[in-house]
């Protein structure tokens, strides 16, 4: 399954949808592996880490430019 964070991780409600909308798709879906593009905090990929589908992270890109250039 393939996610986004990016954008929905700035106000509190919309983290809350995020992560109540991911556990729906999850239970319903049972991915083996949630690819995400963006960042991954662990408050919303962390149950998923040990006991869920393999979560991997794409580096947003914009974000990764700025790392280099600090």
């Amino acid at each position: 399954m393939a996610v986004s964070t990016s954008g929905v991780l700035r106000s509190k409600q919309d983290r809350d949808y995020f992560k109540q909308g991911l556990a729906v798709m999850i239970e319903t879906l049972r991915p083996q592996t949630i690819v995400n593009y963006s960042r991954m905090p662990d408050d919303i990929f962390k149950p998923y880490r040990k006991n869920g589908p393999e979560p991997i992270e794409l580096p947003y890109y914009a974000f990764s430019v700025r790392k280099e250039a600090a």
